[in-house]
């Protein structure tokens, strides 16, 4: 598989003219954002000689399901600390599910018994004779930026061959990686000045900010690059509807007449969280005249639960 695989094509949904990065469509189970990573992680340890991790998300994580099923791909160990209720976990589908039938140690813990659960799991799988790697949940670990970086590389090659380059870069937003990494690659190709937006989808502002700062500057040390990012990143909060899997009816019905109309296929905790939120930035800003890029994240495992 090759890492830099990208895919973009051209809408126009309710007048709006959109260029759409198609990661949902990632060829890997379930695609993503964390499919692209996960295929980055599998890249990294091999070469490293890694035989299992340890790694964290909720019920319905899209990390947790790419990682398992790339360590099932590869008959590595994996063990899933998985923040929600026995009963919610075996019950859904999607995510869940794929979870589930992926082989992978699912241990489900209280959100705040993370750190301790995940020490624990590291031990044990050491005690058993292998050796695990620690992937931070969301994939908050070196490949879980530079893949993104890549990415962003491959887009601007795309881009240049017909002459377009954008104002605004969407995206929906969550552990902060997947943002960071796209930021650090707009620098990286020469497009600093394009302004790329998270959407929250569950992070208050200050945290989020915080948190994609910081892994952007880890991002552009490794790469050499002189920039600090700390008064640099857009990230949006106005669109939370109270906190992560928070959605409103108006949202929902908007997200399924877009799918209707486009084809394209947008759930309520990720994605399409970040597409409304766009689409709103659109009007409110008076954007209309603008180049404007949503990076689609994925999340169709999320409709399915």
């Amino acid at each position: 598989m090759n890492n830099t695989f990208l895919i973009h094509e051209n809408y126009t949904i309710n007048g709006q003219r959109l260029k759409i990065v198609r990661d949902d469509i990632f060829p890997f189970i379930g695609g993503g954002n964390k499919a692209r990573k996960a295929v980055a992680y599998e890249k990294f340890l091999k070469e490293e000689g890694y035989n299992a991790i340890v790694t964290c998300g909720g019920v319905q994580s899209n990390h947790n399901r790419a990682m398992a099923l790339m360590c099932a791909k590869n008959r590595w160990k994996c063990h899933l600390c998985i923040q929600g209720s026995k009963e919610r976990f075996a019950e859904e589908k999607g995510n869940a599910l794929l979870d589930r039938l992926s082989g992978a140690e699912c241990e489900l813990i209280n959100p705040e018994d993370t750190a301790t659960a995940m020490d624990r799991a590291m031990e044990d799988l050491r005690a058993r004779g292998y050796n695990p790697f620690y992937v931070i949940g969301g994939g908050h670990n070196l490949s879980g930026g530079t893949c993104f970086v890549e990415a962003v590389q491959e887009l601007k090659r795309q881009c240049d061959e017909e002459g377009w380059k954008p104002d605004y870069l969407f995206l929906a937003s969550g552990t902060g990686s997947t943002q960071a990494g796209i930021q650090v690659g707009l620098d990286m190709v020469g497009w600093g000045d394009v302004k790329c937006v998270g959407i929250s989808v569950a992070r208050k502002k200050e945290k989020g900010i915080q948190v994609i700062a910081e892994f952007a500057n880890m991002l552009a040390t490794h790469y050499g690059l002189e920039k600090d990012y700390k008064d640099r990143i857009l990230f949006n909060t106005d669109y939370l509807f109270g906190g992560y899997e928070n959605y409103t009816d108006e949202m929902k019905d908007y997200l399924d007449g877009i799918m209707k109309q486009s084809g394209l296929v947008f759930d309520t905790t990720y994605s399409g969280k970040g597409f409304w939120g766009m689409m709103q930035e659109i009007e409110k800003c008076r954007l209309w005249n603008k180049k404007i890029l949503f990076w689609h994240t994925g999340g169709i495992m999320n409709i399915m639960k």
